[in-house]
């Protein structure tokens, strides 16, 4: 993946991390990549703000800020993969949990995973699938006979 790629992804995913149960740990690991295995202070009180702007916006201007925010962390990782692209494998490593820590969904829909939907009593269970799945036993409740 190329440098500006990558950018953007953490872009994306630190906004997306700064308002879940992951901040935290993702907060200190951009810190460090950024002070180079040190935590950067300048870089830990710009995280810090863009958590309290997230967690203080308006849902009505979440969006708007959200893009702006990801847009503001693009170009300060790609000024960083610039002046060290050996730190890009980290990056990366860094994105790739919080991706798999983290669910996102728009509308009326519900991110998940690792979900076990069942019905019973004769219901029916519906739902839409993306990406991997898979299908256990189907067998009848013994509480509907």
């Amino acid at each position: 993946m190329d440098a500006g790629a990558l950018a953007a992804l953490a872009g994306n995913a630190l906004v997306t991390a700064a308002v879940t149960d992951a901040w935290e740990g993702f907060r200190q690991k951009i810190a460090r990549l950024f002070g180079r295995g040190q935590p950067d202070p300048a870089i830990g009180k710009r995280l810090d703000e863009t958590a309290r702007q997230l967690a203080a916006a308006d849902p009505a201007g979440v969006q708007p800020l959200r893009e702006r925010l990801a847009g503001q962390w693009e170009v300060r990782f790609a000024d960083m993969l610039a002046d060290h692209p050996d730190a890009a494998a980290e990056l990366a490593g860094i994105v790739s949990e919080v991706e798999a820590s983290t669910a996102t969904a728009a509308g009326h829909a519900l991110a998940a995973r690792d979900v076990d939907m069942q019905a019973d009593r004769g219901g029916v269970n519906i739902g839409v699938l993306h990406g991997d799945f898979a299908q256990g036993p189907i067998r009848p409740d013994p509480a509907s006979s």
